[in-house]
C-alpha cells in the first residue's frame, strides 16, 4: 500500500466526497473541493512532473507549502509520480511560497504557489513569480486532468516521505490515525501548518488513511475555530 493508492481507493470509493476545505478568516477565501475535483489537480501535477519534466522513481522533490487546498494536489501528484518528498535536502524539483523560497535551493525546476491569489497564480493578481521560479498554476492548469491517465510511478518499498518507504509512510499514517483517535471518515479540522513531515502526516495522510476529509483553518481565533468545527461538522479537532 502506498500513500497515492489510499487516494486512489477513496476516489473508487466515493468520489463525491467533500474531501479538502480551506478557510482563511483573515483574507475571507473559502473553497471546497470534492475528491473528484481534487484527482483532476492530482493528475494535472502528476503529468506536470512525470510527463513534461520526465521526473519519477528516483527523483526527488521539496514541498515547502502552507496547509491550503492547493497544496494537497501537490503531494499527493508528488506522490503518484513516484518522486520522494525530502525536507532539508537538495531536490530535483521544488513547490513553495516566495517566504520558502530558500527551501529550493539546488533545485533543477522551481514552482511557486500565490500566496495572495493561490487558485489563480501570479498573473491574475499582477504579481509576477520570483526570479528563477515558474508559476504552478500557470504551469499546470494545461495539463491532462483525466484520472484514468495517471499511471503510479513508485511501489510500496520505493522512498515516500523523508527517510521512510512509501508502505512505512501509510503505516506511519494509520498510526497516527490510531493515536489522534480518528475513527473511519473522519472530518478533521486543524490550523496547524506544514512545518514538518509530522504535520504533513497528521492533517493530510493520516485523515486520508481512514477515509476521511481535511479542513484547514488560517488567521482564526479560537472562537472562530469552534464555530468552523460546528459548521463543518469536524468529528476531530488538531
Amino acid at each position: 500500500m502506498t500513500p497515492e493508492q489510499l487516494f486512489a481507493d477513496l476516489l473508487a470509493a466515493n468520489p463525491s466526497q467533500p474531501f479538502v476545505t480551506y478557510y482563511d478568516e483573515a483574507t475571507g477565501e473559502r473553497a471546497e473541493l470534492s475528491v473528484k475535483s481534487l484527482a483532476n489537480w492530482v493528475a494535472k501535477t502528476h503529468h506536470l512532473l512525470a510527463t513534461e519534466l520526465g521526473l519519477g522513481r528516483g527523483n526527488t522533490a521539496s514541498v515547502a507549502l502552507p496547509a491550503h487546498w492547493l497544496s494537497v494536489p501537490v503531494v499527493l501528484g508528488v506522490f503518484t509520480a513516484g518522486l520522494q518528498i525530502v525536507e532539508d535536502e537538495t531536490s530535483d524539483v521544488a513547490f513553495v511560497v516566495p517566504s520558502t523560497l530558500i527551501r529550493a535551493a539546488g533545485a533543477f525546476d522551481v514552482y511557486a504557489l500565490n500566496p495572495a491569489a493561490p487558485a489563480v497564480g501570479f498573473g491574475a493578481s499582477g504579481d509576477a513569480p520570483p526570479p528563477g521560479t515558474n508559476d504552478y498554476v500557470a504551469s499546470v492548469r494545461p495539463q491532462a486532468d483525466a484520472w484514468g491517465s495517471v499511471q503510479f510511478g513508485a511501489g510500496s518499498g520505493d522512498p515516500g516521505l523523508a527517510t521512510r518507504s512509501r508502505a512505512d509512510v501509510v503505516a506511519w499514517a494509520r498510526q497516527r490515525a490510531a493515536a489522534l483517535g480518528l475513527s473511519a471518515g473522519a472530518r478533521v479540522l486543524t490550523d496547524r501548518d506544514w512545518l514538518s513531515a509530522n504535520d504533513l502526516v497528521d492533517t493530510l495522510l493520516a485523515p486520508l488513511a481512514v477515509g476521511g476529509s481535511v479542513v484547514y483553518v488560517r488567521n482564526a481565533s479560537p472562537e472562530i475555530l469552534s464555530r468552523r468545527a460546528d459548521q463543518e461538522r469536524a468529528t476531530k479537532l488538531i
